[in-house]
């Protein structure tokens, strides 16, 4: 699974930062600063102008360090040239003056403590009007949920726009008010499932999914995006089946094929299949 999200990921994210900025500039009413404001309170709002640019932070790391912290392997490397495509391109279609944006690049050192802390560092110096990235998902998190109560000399409210995030715990709109993701979070797949469930008239079922914190005995491991993703469909689908130990684990880094040969048969007869 988390194999199938770097390739889908990687197909796509040529074109994310440019459709990102258009639909940033393009949400902007008569080409001034994008606010948040409306959900605190109001000031002042300036015309877009070489004076009163547009700051917007990219928080990425540097490295793509470890696939468990960085699964879609995104770095400023790799997004950087695209984004620089991207700011011509608002600039062809006149959608804001020339060199009115202003772009930084941070290196989150894909740390949850290291990471949100760029972004503070902007905000104190009045200039960060917009985040877009993060490559772990513990480093957004804190910032999507701090974001709507920054203030800076003219702006209350940043808004954060991410391509990962796409866990259940993060769909709650009142606690990350100006997260936004432009992928298809883990809800979309759970709608999809239990669409099928319903379709089929299934009762039982079992998973099989890797995770690279099993049979590891290092607690520093975050949690990998299978079990994330896993994580989101099994409470709805326990109103199916009423089944709670029905996955098996496995770490493709340390693999067994005796012990997955025995996950296969627990998971086929746990959900009414045939094991030959």
């Amino acid at each position: 699974m988390t194999t199938m999200l770097r390739e889908l990921f990687t197909r796509t994210r040529h074109s994310v930062p440019v459709l990102l900025l258009v639909i940033l500039l393009l949400s902007t009413s008569e080409c001034r600063k994008l606010r948040r404001a409306h959900f605190f309170h109001s000031r002042a709002i300036k015309e877009v102008s070489m004076e009163h640019p547009i700051h917007i932070l990219f928080p990425l790391p540097l490295n793509s360090g470890r696939r468990e912290m960085n699964p879609f392997g995104i770095t400023i490397g790799l997004a950087q040239p695209v984004v620089d495509i991207a700011v011509e391109e608002v600039y062809r279609r006149h959608l804001v003056p020339q060199n009115s944006l202003l772009v930084h690049y941070e290196d989150t050192k894909l740390s949850d403590a290291h990471g949100p802390n760029v972004a503070i560092d902007h905000l104190v110096k009045n200039k960060l009007d917009c985040i877009i990235g993060y490559a772990f998902v513990y480093a957004l998190a804190p910032v999507a949920r701090m974001s709507p109560f920054w203030r800076d000399g003219d702006s209350t409210g940043i808004p954060v726009i991410t391509s990962i995030g796409l866990t259940s715990n993060l769909d709650n709109r009142k606690e990350y008010q100006l997260m936004t993701r432009i992928s298809s979070p883990y809800k979309v797949v759970k709608n999809a499932v239990i669409s099928l469930f319903l379709k089929m008239g299934w009762r039982k079922s079992a998973y099989i999914f890797h995770e690279q914190r099993h049979d590891s005995a290092n607690p520093s491991i975050p949690y990998g995006e299978c079990y994330l993703l896993m994580a989101s469909l099994q409470p709805d689908l326990y109103r199916f089946n009423k089944m709670e130990h029905n996955y098996f684990m496995f770490n493709e880094l340390r693999y067994q094929r005796w012990k997955m040969k025995d996950n296969l048969q627990k998971a086929s007869m746990l959900s009414n299949g045939w094991f030959c």
